[in-house]
């Protein structure tokens, strides 16, 4: 899933008037339970990846993980077993993407 700047602040936005009317609303212990979630909503909407909705729409088994072209995700990532629903869970490709050993092999297979 893949949200802008403006999207994510609008729902930012949203969790916060939430959270006012439910802290009008319900015992204090229920209000901290309910911020919690909504922090973590907050946190996961900064780690989405740009790209990661184009990998579920085009009906890929998993997302596609930011930094990786449409011809590495078709013909490495998507049989790849590290990557999930969740997009890829090698920690290389995380911090610099395309430098994992099976699409490196797959480039030099290719030149």
């Amino acid at each position: 899933m893949s949200l802008t700047n403006e999207e994510k602040g609008l729902i930012e936005e949203a969790l916060s008037v939430y959270l006012q009317l439910v802290s009008q609303q319900l015992p204090q212990q229920q209000v901290a339970q309910v911020a919690a979630v909504a922090q973590g909503i907050i946190n996961k909407l900064d780690s989405l990846h740009a790209g990661g909705a184009d990998g579920a729409a085009a009906g890929r088994p998993g997302n596609k993980p930011a930094g990786i072209s449409d011809e590495w995700f078709d013909n490495v990532c998507a049989s790849c077993d590290m990557l999930g629903a969740g997009g890829c869970a090698d920690k290389v490709t995380l911090k610099f993407p395309g430098k994992c050993d099976p699409i490196l092999h797959y480039e030099r297979k290719k030149a």
